[in-house]
């Protein structure tokens, strides 16, 4: 059952990570009302295309979850890591947007927090098949 519900949470963070991250390929800067500048908009869509792939490789994680734990592990790492400057700069200048803040609390929270998550399931089973 737990297995079963970390596949669910790993399809819906999977969802969140691929519609913003499309979204953001498809719209670019404009997405986030940043239009105007070419080298913002390459910036934008290559981090948001970055974001597309995570959530794609959440999705092929989901079928044998148990055996990706290499996989979870880096995708968690690059998330945040890439979201500590993130918040170096809310520190320094301030919070630009809401939806800095909820970036911020998915990837410094939530992400972390379902890879531990997985690692329980993954032990468990593990166990499971020793006993």
């Amino acid at each position: 059952m737990e297995r079963k519900l970390l596949q669910i949470a790993f399809a819906l963070a999977g969802l969140v990570l691929v519609v913003f991250g499309l979204a953001g390929v498809l719209f670019g800067a404009d997405f986030a009302d940043l239009s105007g500048h070419v080298e913002m908009d390459s910036y934008f869509r290559f981090l948001k295309g970055m974001l597309l792939a995570i959530g794609l490789v959440y999705w092929s994680s989901i079928p044998a979850i148990e055996r990706h734990g290499e996989r979870i592990s880096l995708v968690t790492f690059i998330l945040v890591l890439g979201a500590v400057p993130r918040l170096i700069a809310v520190i320094g200048h301030g919070v630009p947007t809401i939806g800095i803040l909820i970036s911020l609390a998915g990837e410094l929270i939530f992400a972390p927090l379902l890879w531990l998550w997985h690692r329980h399931v993954t032990g468990v089973a593990q166990r499971g098949a020793l006993a």
